[in-house]
């Protein structure tokens, strides 16, 4: 894999919006997110976290995980692709070790936990890792966008042919997954892509690109299809789209918490 990122421009060239909404069916919100820029305006980072554990120990723990991930803010970004990936990579050990100590010391949070995406954004490059069934979807000029493999129970049973792919919005565990953020003990910490993975940890970006992040509030209500209808419709626009994805999900049933990002690539010299 080349290590070495294309020359970067301002991240003024991508515009971004961010929603998020309690659903209809459950008392509080445990979704978390955040979208912020480098100080030098190099890279943006983008996280979506879906907590898990009821009560409050969800909202904890993915209000810990954003708040870890928000100090990479903090030190200027590596220039080097592997750099950034093991920086990334790092943000889930650490926000692993935060969500399980805070456990540990609260009873009432004992085995919360938090499924999560993050991305570093420039106008040509992302790099992402995730940990559970929160997706990014890189919609570029391919009929089909590329999006991330959940880490759950049916994604396991789809792989192996035990179900097919109608089967997985009604699938009694279509909810349960294999890897998060702290958890109870019978959870696994599985963290990706791996770095030389494919696809690969590293996608292209051009202008006219959008990419989409949320938790499984908005994919587990509506269908690919339907989510490739409000792209097809809002992509040049991502503070409607991202109004249209809640507005979609809750028409849906809302049962569970919604938070969604949508950046995209704007018109520029994405090649100095």
């Amino acid at each position: 894999m080349d290590n070495q990122l294309d020359n970067e421009l301002p991240v003024t060239l991508l515009t971004y919006d961010a929603k998020t909404d309690i659903g209809k069916k459950r008392e509080t919100n445990e979704d978390n997110y955040l979208i912020e820029s480098w100080e030098d305006k190099s890279a943006i980072l983008a996280v979506v976290a879906d907590g898990m554990g009821g009560h409050r120990g969800g909202e904890v723990a993915s209000q810990i995980a954003v708040d870890t991930f928000r100090e990479l803010l903090e030190n200027p970004l590596p220039s080097e692709a592997s750099e950034r990936y093991e920086l990334l990579l790092k943000a889930f050990h650490d926000a692993d070790t935060a969500i399980r100590e805070k456990g540990n010391t609260d009873f009432g949070l004992l085995g919360m936990g938090t499924t999560i995406i993050a991305a570093i954004v420039t106008p040509t490059e992302l790099i992402h890792l995730y940990a559970g069934d929160c997706r990014l979807y890189h919609f570029g000029g391919d009929d089909f966008p590329y999006m991330t493999a959940d880490h759950s129970v049916v994604r396991v049973l789809l792989d192996l042919g035990q179900i097919t792919p109608e089967q997985v919005a009604t699938h009694p565990m279509r909810s349960v997954v294999n890897s998060c953020l702290g958890g109870k003990g019978n959870y696994q910490f599985s963290v990706d892509p791996k770095w030389d993975d494919s696809p690969s940890v590293i996608r292209k970006l051009q202008a006219g690109d959008l990419l989409l992040l949320c938790s499984d509030g908005l994919h587990g209500e509506i269908s690919d299809a339907e989510l490739q209808g409000l792209v097809a419709q809002f992509r040049d626009a991502p503070e409607k789209l991202t109004e249209a994805c809640v507005t979609a999900a809750l028409e849906s049933g809302g049962a569970d918490n919604i938070t969604v990002i949508a950046i995209r690539v704007n018109e520029g010299e994405l090649n100095r």
